[in-house]
């Protein structure tokens, strides 16, 4: 097939070619049938050269008969009449013996028959001439059916093989249709599904746009528009996720400065202490406020730098991390979220390794436990676990809150949705949980019913192989 750089050109050349069979078809048919008619013309020529045979001899018989001389006249017509046609036969059989012989005697006929006219004008017809007459007569008309026969045979052979390549070719229209079909649909369908296929590549993650592996000009443009969307949704949903870290960022913020506030209480008590009551002091009561202050300075800067991580944009950055370390962060993070006198409990190895960006992910806990903080209530529970899977890691976030209804849980993953009331929520917190989840390769799941809480469960495969699993 010629090389196109276009669909248009590829299909309209499958048209071109698909309408050229056509006519070819079309003028095969009509040679086919051109033959046919010539044959056919063939035959009646030699069906009219045996009727005026057969007529001539009638007209003799009734002659003989009947002593009419306008029969014997038309008989000799009718004789001239088949000299004539003689020379019109079929060439197939005009080189035949028997068309020479059916000449010669045609001929003798007419001979005969003018003999017996001129005879009859004096009345001396002799029985020797009638006798010559009726075998040359019986001979002639018997060359003249097989002659007939033959036509009627070539004839029937001629249809025969009128149909045969008439079958024939339909059936190489048909098979060049298929295979030009054929042609035009792979070159038209292969890129189309190779876009397909990177689509399929790009929704699993493992690509952020399409290769250009077709030089159709529509399929470039097409993957050029595609390669467009999927940046502007790139970008938006990276303007999403900061938007959603910073509104978690600002809910953090109560409590990290309740967080640290307390190490900082502690300084300045201890600090005020030994500023006022120094020299009163005994070495070892100095010594140990000292080391408070040292331990709270330590306190405030752990918290400091959590929340920095957080804060950091950065690219991702998949890393074993131990996963109980990771939720001590998040709880640490969030500890001003929850209702006073809520219990939370965890499960979690200590050397139980996640393979996660740790930013990215610290998000998503947050995200999971302010949602469970925010329905749990006075003295709700909220428990997290994690456990090793046969190709990665499950952590599960559960709490004892009035759950989720039937008709709300397959939407609670759609972007501004939300079950909150008007200002006390965005709807973007479950939409950013499950992109970030996504966009490890992993999956999230949630098990809830109304009045029996709800647990999000979530599946990290793993990108390297984590060493001292739990």
């Amino acid at each position: 097939m010629p090389r196109f750089h276009s669909l248009h050109a590829k299909i309209l050349f499958g048209y071109c070619l698909l309408g050229l069979l056509f006519v070819a078809l079309i003028v095969s048919a009509l040679l086919q049938f051109r033959k046919l008619e010539t044959k056919v013309n063939e035959q009646q020529s030699v069906a009219d050269f045996h009727d005026e045979i057969r007529y001539s001899r009638r007209m003799e018989k009734n002659y003989l008969l009947y002593r009419k001389n306008g029969d014997l006249a038309e008989s000799i017509e009718r004789a001239n009449n088949a000299l004539g046609l003689i020379k019109q036969l079929p060439p197939r059989l005009s080189d035949s013996e028997v068309q020479v012989d059916a000449t010669e005697l045609l001929e003798r006929y007419r001979a005969l028959l003018i003999e017996m006219a001129n005879a009859d004008r004096f009345g001396k017809v002799s029985s020797e001439v009638t006798d010559e007459l009726l075998i040359t007569g019986s001979r002639l008309l018997s060359i003249g059916e097989k002659l007939d026969s033959e036509a009627r045979d070539l004839l029937e052979d001629a249809v025969a093989k009128h149909h045969r390549n008439l079958q024939y070719t339909i059936l190489a229209a048909i098979l060049l249709a298929i295979a030009a079909g054929v042609l035009v649909t792979r070159s038209v369908v292969k890129p189309l599904r190779t876009i397909e296929t990177s689509l399929g590549r790009v929704a699993t993650g493992e690509t952020g746009r399409l290769d250009q592996t077709a030089d159709d000009l529509e399929v470039g443009s097409l993957t050029q528009a595609i390669n467009r969307t999927l940046s502007e949704l790139d970008e938006r949903q990276k303007a999403i996720t900061r938007s959603s870290r910073l509104v978690a960022l600002g809910t953090m913020l109560s409590g990290v400065a309740h967080e640290l506030n307390n190490p900082l209480s502690n300084i300045s008590t201890s600090c005020q202490i030994l500023l006022e009551e120094h020299d009163d002091l005994p070495p070892e009561m100095c010594h140990d406020l000292l080391a408070q202050i040292d331990g709270e300075v330590l306190r405030a800067q752990r918290i400091v730098s959590t929340l920095l991580d957080f804060a950091r944009e950065k690219q991702y950055d998949r890393q074993p991390t131990p996963a109980r370390q990771l939720v001590d962060e998040v709880l640490q993070l969030t500890r001003s979220l929850t209702p006073p006198d809520a219990t939370i409990t965890t499960d979690i190895g200590e050397a139980l390794l996640v393979d996660v960006d740790r930013q990215r992910f610290q998000q998503v806990l947050i995200n999971l436990l302010q949602n469970a903080a925010d329905v749990i209530g006075p003295g709700g529970r909220i428990h997290i676990d994690a456990r090793r899977e046969s190709n990665g890691t499950r952590i599960s976030v559960a709490d004892n809150g009035p759950g989720i209804s039937p008709e709300d849980l397959p939407r609670i993953f759609d972007p501004f949705f939300s079950t909150k009331a008007v200002g006390k929520g965005t709807g973007l917190g479950l939409f950013i949980v499950h992109e970030i989840i996504g966009q490890h390769g992993g999956t999230i799941s949630v098990d809830s019913q109304p009045g029996q809480g709800t647990r999000f469960s979530i599946h990290i495969p793993d990108q390297k192989k984590p060493e001292n699993l739990q």
